[in-house]
């Protein structure tokens, strides 16, 4: 991920609060997630890692819960361009922010998507029990 991703991440209103301010490194986030809505011209990206939060409600430690999923909504999308989708050239993710405009991009130019877009906001932030590993 970008120093700017990073950046935006660790924002208090983001997950800045839930990871005191240092979010999961970009080897450890697993998109799997992409919603395309045409019409609000927004783009939803949905995030898995291993790597819980280290300010975490009670119910989570009692739970057991060892997986956290967040979900990014991006709006006022333009410039869309979807070239397919390879999950995992889509791990490589890269994002600027420059006055008030995200630059988005999963994946590369042979296989993924790109986008900018005027505004971010955290739409979704969950912890589970998954089996398994990413």
């Amino acid at each position: 991920m970008s120093a700017d991703w990073s950046h935006l991440l660790a924002s208090p209103e983001y997950l800045g609060g839930l990871y005191d301010g240092t979010p999961p490194p970009a080897g450890s986030c697993d998109p799997f997630y992409v919603h395309i809505d045409e019409r609000g011209t927004s783009v939803t990206l949905g995030f898995d890692t291993r790597i819980l939060p280290v300010n975490i409600p009670a119910e989570w430690h009692e739970q057991g819960f060892n997986a956290f999923e967040f979900h990014l909504v991006f709006e006022g999308v333009e410039k869309l361009r979807v070239t397919g989708w390879d999950a995992a050239a889509a791990g490589n993710i890269g994002m600027t922010a420059r006055e008030g405009v995200f630059e988005v991009v999963l994946g590369s130019a042979e296989s993924g998507i790109a986008f900018r877009a005027s505004t971010a906001r955290l739409a979704r932030a969950r912890a589970y029990l998954a089996s398994g590993s990413i």
